[in-house]
């Protein structure tokens, strides 16, 4: 047996018994084993990210000239004081006189406000309301424990 075919002999025997083990040993012209063929492999494919990253990037830049800049206009009506005072003025009525109305079971003796849950359980036959916890009271009716004003 030549040394030749008893080199190829161990070099498939290293293969095989490696590649079992999920390494891969590679040899240069003379025969040698080649230290650091991972990096290499490595190396190459970080050098290829960074290549692509890099056109892509140039890519995006050459675009940012041509856009067209956002413009941000504002309507005179719109900050206007005299508009936002009316409308603060009458939301402020509405929610004063929904506030300040209760409402009561005709079977019961406790008073809800409209926003506790034992005035959504009350059925819309039985509900009888009152302007206000004031004249509740007065009708002889008392607050729900789990009720508290806003």
């Amino acid at each position: 047996m030549s040394i030749d075919k008893f080199i190829g002999k161990i070099k498939n025997i290293t293969l095989s018994a490696n590649s079992e083990a999920g390494e891969e040993i590679s040899f240069d012209k003379e025969g040698n084993v080649e230290k650091f063929a991972l990096f290499r492999k490595l190396f190459l494919s970080l050098i290829i990210i960074l290549v692509a990253s890099l056109s892509f990037g140039v890519g995006r830049l050459s675009v940012v000239g041509d856009r067209e800049p956002i413009k941000i206009e504002y309507d005179s009506e719109m900050t206007t004081n005299n508009r936002q005072t009316t409308k603060t003025n009458q939301t402020a009525n509405v929610i004063q006189a929904i506030s300040g109305q209760v409402v009561v079971s005709k079977n019961g003796t406790r008073y809800h406000y409209l926003h506790c849950s034992g005035a959504k359980q009350i059925k819309e036959e039985n509900k009888i309301i009152f302007s206000s916890p004031d004249v509740a009271e007065a009708s002889g009716y008392t607050l729900a424990a789990n009720c508290k004003p806003r």
